[in-house]
């Protein structure tokens, strides 16, 4: 099996893209035989206990086209089934392997805090949405609250546009209520099962929940199982979708500045 190569030293015609970061301990048995960015060679940049999965790159900035992207996914979807990492995001790129170490020093404590929290896990996606494509006619049907208030508003021709807004405040808290409680079934089902969970905020009126769960890798038969139970118990209107698994950018929090990181190292005594 190709092992991660090994570059003590060397040159670059632009910069270094960053893919990830892992503990070092691992670089050694590392499989990175797999085109980066451009096609250049993806391969390790080390510092004390980490190291940075890079390639070279000829430019400072990318677009972030479909083929890029796919790439960039690529790369950490070959890491990430060999070893615990930290995903970078997509069209980092530093100026020289120097700045990558330098990277590497200055968050060395906080990089291995965050690998040993997400090590042995992924990220899934779960969502929850509503099938039928009038969501409003849907949730007046849903809510006799919410259809009494509509018919009551309609009984005796177009209501004022206070009455329309205030009918909107209804529909809008009813449908927050209903998120909160099924995105609360959810996460006290897969409570046992998820190392941690992320709630995010719905992309739209369809969606119900959106969240984001880091999940052992021997548990993701569980979890995807727990899923489909809690699927069956929603009406047929609602359709649930997990996704995955993905390196676990949820989880995760780096912010990585390289200009910042170039100028502290030059002021370190």
């Amino acid at each position: 099996m190709p092992r991660a190569k090994t570059r003590h030293e060397k040159s670059t015609p632009e910069g270094c893209y960053l893919y990830a970061v892992v503990p070092m301990e691992v670089v050694d048995s590392l499989d990175l035989d797999t085109p980066g960015i451009q096609g250049a060679d993806v391969y390790p940049v080390t510092s004390g206990k980490l190291a940075a999965i890079v390639s070279d790159i000829e430019q400072q900035t990318l677009r972030p086209e479909r083929k890029l992207l796919s790439t960039h996914s690529a790369v950490l979807g070959r890491v990430m089934d060999q070893a615990p990492m930290l995903p970078v995001a997509f069209g980092i790129i530093a100026g020289s392997e120097r700045e990558v170490r330098n990277l590497l020093a200055e968050h060395e404590n906080d990089f291995l805090t965050q690998l040993d929290a997400v090590s042995g896990n992924v990220e899934l996606g779960l969502r929850i949405r509503l099938i039928d494509p009038n969501a409003f006619e849907y949730y007046v049907n849903a809510f006799p609250e919410l259809r009494a208030m509509r018919d009551d508003l309609y009984r005796e021709g177009e209501p004022s546009r206070e009455e329309k807004i205030e009918l909107g405040k209804q529909f809008v808290d009813l449908l927050n209520g209903f998120r909160e409680e099924t995105a609360d079934k959810v996460l006290d089902g897969i409570e046992s099962i998820a190392s941690q969970t992320v709630v995010n905020e719905p992309r739209n009126e369809s969606e119900v929940v959106n969240l984001a769960a880091l999940v052992p890798r021997k548990k993701v038969d569980a979890f995807n199982a727990t899923v489909e139970k809690l699927g069956a118990t929603l009406p047929d209107d609602f359709q649930v979708d997990v996704t995955g698994p993905w390196p676990p950018y949820s989880f995760i929090n780096l912010r990585i500045h390289f200009e910042q990181v170039e100028e502290a190292a030059q002021g370190a005594p």
